[in-house]
């Protein structure tokens, strides 16, 4: 049985110390984060909020880059050319629509932009049009850029990084035990090393998973609690 004063104390200890300058690392036990009072776990999140962000909103949008056509079989994905779905089914778009797509968004006071593809990875002409797309931004722009185009090579996230980019999304869905339920066609070490490549190329990552996908106490193969929060650690 959990001690929910306990954990509300620690919860408590934990957010003076984060407030203080601490970060939690492989080395802590996020345990608490599980079994404390909710309301604990937000007024603690809300204070590192209020102390490190303040009240303003970093907002990001995505333009559709590419679309459909996607040879995965990730069940959650209306792109995948495995299911009969109504989505739009375009190749890359022309880098000058990406921009005025972009340049729209800027006025609207959005501070990041990212460019999407449906797909394993973006490779050849495609990857050329993406690099020039990145540049315009660049070059045109006050955004910050943000790309998410699968699984890559060291040298092509290089390139991007080179391009404008500043900033990798690669989602690892679920736990490393439940991601054969959500995708077949590529592994959640796929993922770990295709973010490890991204990073090693001097790019941030953006990762999270997908909340439900067997995350849950009794869901999908009785995954225990403590893996709702491992895709977040697996690249600490």
């Amino acid at each position: 049985m959990y001690n929910l004063q306990a954990d509300k104390n620690s919860i408590e200890k934990l957010t003076e110390k984060i407030l203080d300058g601490y970060r939690m690392g492989r080395k802590d036990d996020f345990g608490v984060l599980l079994t404390a009072p909710l309301e604990a776990v937000c007024e603690g999140a809300d204070a590192i909020r209020r102390k490190f962000c303040g009240n303003k909103a970093d907002l990001c949008t995505i333009v559709n880059g590419r679309s459909g056509r996607c040879s995965e079989d990730c069940r959650f994905c209306a792109q995948s050319c495995r299911y009969p779905t109504s989505a739009r089914e375009y190749p890359f778009l022309d880098p000058g629509e990406i921009l005025a797509e972009g340049k729209r968004n800027e006025a609207a006071g959005v501070h990041r932009y990212s460019i999407v593809t449906s797909g394993r990875g973006i490779h050849g002409e495609e990857l050329e049009k993406a690099l020039a797309a990145y540049r315009l931004l660049r070059r045109e722009t006050g955004l910050r850029l943000c790309a998410s185009h699968g699984l890559q090579t060291t040298e092509e996230f290089r390139r991007l990084k080179e391009a404008g980019a500043e900033r990798y999304h690669c989602n690892l869905e679920a736990s490393e035990r439940y991601f054969p339920q959500v995708c077949t066609t590529h592994t959640f070490e796929d993922k770990v090393e295709n973010i490890r490549r991204a990073q090693e190329a001097g790019l941030e990552v953006c990762s999270g998973g997908i909340l439900g996908a067997g995350s849950f106490p009794g869901a999908g193969q009785n995954c225990s609690g403590r893996e709702r929060i491992l895709p977040s650690r697996a690249i600490c």
